[in-house]
């Protein structure tokens, strides 16, 4: 039960240090392989309604050739010293960067990303559209924002609901929650039956000791919005990681998120998500 190769996927043009202290601490915890992922769009892909000079376009692929070159510099001296493979990989595409990274996912366990904190102003040449990439990726994506001290992850929070994407989430989970020192599942009721949500936390607690993993259950009621009253709980628990299902529906091209994913994808908590 543990992750064997891990992705992760810089931002070209920043420092990405807590994202690769969390990749490298996790590798370590799981014995696993590393491969890092730089995608990058040229600027026509994001400027064909009007004209551009051309020396933009040289301009840019100096550009791309730099934050290339340095994102490979501090990945590899991130990983130095880690006891399996470690590869790099840097792709220009035309195609939105979720895309890319969806591709080559089918190479790993799991998928690091950084967390932005919300999306305002993103870049689409360099900055992946986390809601895409979880919808697409067919692989957990774990966020780590700036703030991310490392990737023990020794308190786990749960967030469940009985669906296929929380059932998803936390068994793609299972690697990390072996190992954390605290773990809660939390459901938080907003039917009034608070019976039958006693019953599928019961379960799930159960089915986590079979695999050896001991859990504290917790129901409350809604007493706000899921996505902040969850944030409250994940501050009482001193939770360092929350693992939710990504639930969300397309609706003429854009993603519709629900309460929990958007909190998540906009906040700066450390989440792992599974669609």
């Amino acid at each position: 039960m543990s992750y064997r190769t891990l992705m992760t996927v810089p931002t070209l043009g920043r420092s990405n240090a807590p994202l690769m202290e969390a990749t490298a601490s996790l590798a370590r915890r799981h014995d696993a392989s590393i491969l890092g992922l730089a995608g990058c769009r040229p600027i026509q892909c994001v400027c064909r309604d009007y004209a551009i000079p051309a020396g933009a376009f040289e301009e840019d692929r100096k550009q791309i050739e730099r934050q290339v070159k340095n994102a490979e510099l501090e990945f590899r001296n991130a990983m130095a010293g880690l006891n399996r493979g470690v590869d790099w990989t840097a792709r220009t595409c035309l195609e939105p960067l979720a895309a890319l990274v969806a591709e080559q996912a089918v190479a790993a366990d799991l998928i690091v990303v950084p967390l932005d904190g919300g999306p305002d102003a993103v870049d689409e040449t360099r900055q992946v559209d986390l809601c895409d990439l979880v919808m697409r990726a067919g692989r957990p994506v774990l966020l780590v924002p700036a703030a991310q001290p490392s990737g023990a992850f020794e308190r786990v929070l749960v967030a469940w609901k009985d669906t296929r994407e929380a059932r998803r989430a936390i068994a793609d989970a299972l690697p990390i929650l072996a190992k954390a020192t605290a773990l809660t599942v939390v459901a938080i009721e907003d039917g009034g039956d608070t019976a039958a949500a006693r019953t599928s936390v019961a379960r799930v607690q159960a089915w986590l000791g079979r695999h050896g993993i001991a859990a504290q259950t917790k129901v409350v009621p809604a007493t706000q919005a899921n996505g902040p009253q969850l944030a409250g709980i994940s501050r009482e628990t001193r939770a360092d990681l929350i693992v939710a299902g990504a639930f969300a529906y397309s609706r003429q091209g854009r993603w519709i998120l629900g309460g929990i994913t958007s909190e998540l994808l906009g906040g700066t908590q450390c989440a792992l998500l599974s669609h």
